[in-house]
């Protein structure tokens, strides 16, 4: 077999909405898959679709303009297609996958649609706006036979993959606890009330925006734990939110997990405070703790602390590893993970499958009714 024979065939993406995520997302589609040692997957941008012909041009044009879009990246753009359309890139033959990153509140109806044309999706988190959607759109799949993946890509890093390895193995001893926080001070005040995290038709607010991250590090490292045995969803213990007065949806959310026989998670969002660089991520066992740090979504740094019987000590051996992603955000790695399952004929992701994104939905659906914040839903 020849070289070109053997290289995999492109996968061509169309992307939904022109802005700030598909910007990431498309970016990482550009990157060489060699620089993080795929060599069975190939991605190709083949449409964009916008609210204007214009904006999906100036989409294209972004990326052809960026200093890190290699030559051959820009000779592929020149061919993609601009759409002043959502449809248009889904009935488009020649484009083989939807990747949706339109505000919350529409992705429903975006992901409905692409099914319903007969294209594979990939949505970016939060799925949907309820679990009563999410189960609509599982439905289509199914009745389809087409795949359909939530957009968490922290779930495929490099980092929690090891991080997984470690907790699992027991070299820590038994889980205790966790903490997961993400929280940022984007100064809400200073924001037009139309800015997406303030408005409840955008599906504003701490939790569906900043949720899914300390919960994917929850169900990753206790969900996905040999000790749940059962693999029975957790108990939400309770939640708290702090509403927003100006718009109604949540300042901040906090809410506890349990896992029976495994530990309990407590999950922080926040859209009024800094949470720390150090910690992000704290995971504590028996015989000692596996902290994170830098960002939540893609942290590249982890440390293990070594306890003494008698406690924590200034004597207590501390490791320090480092997992960098090697090129892009890290966003390609769940763009691998959909190119394998389509290849295998596969509808859902055993890394990501629709049962665990109704459970994070059940989750997100009972703090918001029970709290009393604003949103569509």
């Amino acid at each position: 077999m020849s070289e070109i024979e053997a290289k995999p065939k492109p996968l061509r993406w169309g992307i939904i909405a022109t802005g700030n995520i598909s910007i990431k997302f498309a970016k990482d589609l550009l990157v060489d898959p060699a620089t993080r040692d795929a060599t069975d997957v190939a991605h190709r941008i083949g449409a964009v679709g916008s609210r204007s012909i214009e904006g999906a041009k100036a989409f294209i044009h972004k990326l052809e303009t960026d200093p890190g879009t290699s030559t051959e990246c820009q000779s592929q753009l020149e061919a993609c297609k601009t759409y002043g359309s959502y449809d248009e890139v889904y009935n488009d033959p020649d484009v083989d996958v939807i990747y949706i990153g339109t505000p919350h509140p529409m992705h429903y109806a975006n992901a409905k649609r692409a099914l319903e044309a007969g294209k594979p999706v990939l949505c970016e988190k939060p799925f949907t706006m309820s679990l009563s959607e999410l189960d609509g759109l599982i439905k289509i799949a199914k009745d389809k036979n087409v795949f359909l993946m939530e957009g968490v890509w922290t779930r495929f890093l490099p980092i929690m993959y090891r991080v997984q390895e470690i907790i699992h193995s027991g070299k820590l001893g038994k889980v205790r606890r966790l903490f997961a926080d993400f929280s940022i001070d984007f100064r809400p005040d200073e924001h037009p009330y139309s800015w997406r995290m303030i408005d409840p038709a955008l599906g504003g607010g701490s939790l569906l925006d900043m949720g899914p991250y300390p919960a994917v590090w929850a169900t990753m490292l206790l969900h996905h734990h040999p000790d749940n045995t059962s693999k029975k969803p957790p108990t939400l213990v309770f939640s708290h939110q702090t509403i927003y007065a100006r718009s109604g949806v949540d300042a901040n959310t906090r809410w506890l997990l349990e896992w029976e026989d495994v530990g309990q998670a407590l999950c922080v969002t926040d859209m009024t405070a800094h949470g720390t660089h150090h910690g992000c991520v704290i995971v504590t066992c028996e015989k000692g703790d596996l902290i994170l740090d830098g960002s939540i979504a893609r942290p590249s740094t982890y440390h293990i602390i070594m306890r003494g019987e008698d406690g924590p000590s200034a004597d207590d051996v501390k490791e320090t590893f480092e997992v960098p992603v090697p090129a892009g955000v890290g966003m390609c790695y769940e763009a691998d993970e959909v190119y394998r399952c389509i290849k295998r004929g596969e509808i859902q992701s055993d890394r990501m499958p629709w049962e665990e994104s109704r459970m994070v939905q059940g989750w997100f659906d009972h703090i918001r009714a029970t709290s009393g914040a604003s949103g569509t839903g």
